[in-house]
């Protein structure tokens, strides 16, 4: 019994040391997709102005040097932002993934505390049966010394 009650004890602080590391890539993760958001925000941004800005000198005239560099540099640019999304469509399966195992995490800890509990209690009825029983003997002896 004394180690039935270590080794749930014992399964329990595995599976909260596994829920405190599933935290700390949830919030890395979460950090990730924030810092890419801005990223792709700042790269559409620019890729709309830069537009506007090829846009104002074709009307303005420019040589066909000049608009096949811009076009050069809107393609790659436009390349550029679908990777980003790309990244973020995958960090966010990423983090639902990240999101089951740790509610996965979270339904074993709790049936672990359960087991745990459940453990304890049967551990102090048995003491306290024990301790009934030795009371109960103690008694007898007392009564059968007097008479």
């Amino acid at each position: 019994m004394k180690y039935k009650k270590h080794f749930l004890s014992i399964l329990e602080k595995i599976e909260i040391q596994k829920i405190e590391k599933e935290i700390i890539n949830l919030k890395n993760m979460f950090l990730k997709q924030k810092h890419n958001n801005q990223q792709l925000e700042l790269l559409v941004e620019y890729e709309k102005e830069y537009i506007k800005k090829t846009y104002n000198q074709l009307l303005s005239g420019m040589c066909i040097y000049q608009w096949k560099n811009y076009n050069n540099f809107i393609s790659m640019l436009r390349v550029i932002i679908k990777d980003n999304r790309d990244m973020l469509k995958k960090n966010q399966e990423v983090i639902k993934e990240r999101l089951n195992i740790w509610s996965k995490s979270q339904k074993k800890l709790q049936f672990w505390k359960n087991l745990n509990f459940i453990n304890k209690t049967q551990i102090l009825n048995i003491k306290r049966i024990e301790e009934q029983i030795l009371n109960d003997n103690y008694i007898q002896l007392k009564f059968f010394k007097k008479g």
